[in-house]
C-alpha cells in the first residue's frame, strides 16, 4: 500500500498509531480500547485480510470508530535510536531496530510469532477476547471485534 500512488481498497482502515506506546497513551486519553495488528511489509496474508476482511462496511466500521488501531510492523528496518537489550529464553538479545522491537513484544507478551496477528485490549493493557489470526471468515472476524467490545463493558475504560 505504501509504495502505491493510489488506493485499490474502498473501505480502507488505517492505523490511527504504528508505535504501541503512543497509541496506549491515546486510547488511554481517550477511553477507548485498542487493536494491535502485528503485521508485515512482506506479509501476503496481512494484505489478503486487509483486502477480504478489513473493506467489509461492517468491519471497517468498527474498527475505524470503536477501537484505536495500532499496526506494528515486525519487518521494519528503521534503526531504533538507541539499543534496547532484553533478555529472552534466559540470554540476552540486542533489539536494534523498530521492527525487533515490535516482534519481541509479540513475542514476549502475547506468545505469537506469526502475521498477521491480532490482539484486543483495554486501554491498561489486558486482553479483551482471544487472539485472531488469518482466517477470511469475515463474521468469525466482526465476532471477534463484538466479543472484545462487549468484555469492554463493566471494565474500566
Amino acid at each position: 500500500m505504501q509504495t502505491q500512488d493510489f488506493n485499490l481498497y474502498e473501505n480502507e482502515v488505517k492505523a490511527r498509531f504504528t508505535d504501541y506506546d503512543e497509541g496506549m497513551a491515546y486510547a488511554k486519553a481517550h477511553g477507548m480500547p485498542v487493536m494491535i495488528d502485528f503485521t508485515g511489509y512482506g506479509c501476503v496474508n496481512c494484505r489478503k485480510m486487509e483486502a477480504a476482511v478489513w473493506t467489509d462496511p461492517r468491519v471497517a466500521e468498527i474498527m475505524n470508530s470503536k477501537y484505536v488501531l495500532i499496526t506494528l510492523y515486525v519487518d521494519e528496518k528503521t534503526p531504533l535510536s538507541e539499543p534496547l537489550v532484553v533478555k529472552e529464553n534466559g540470554e540476552e538479545h540486542k533489539l536494534r531496530t523498530v521492527g525487533d522491537r515490535w516482534s519481541y513484544l509479540q513475542r514476549s507478551k502475547f506468545g505469537a510469532n506469526a502475521q498477521p496477528f491480532y490482539v484486543l485490549l483495554n486501554n491498561e493493557g489486558h486482553p479483551l477476547n482471544k487472539s485472531y489470526s488469518y482466517n477470511e471468515d469475515i463474521n468469525a472476524y466482526l465476532d471477534f471485534l463484538q466479543k472484545g467490545l462487549e468484555r469492554l463493558g463493566g471494565r474500566k475504560r
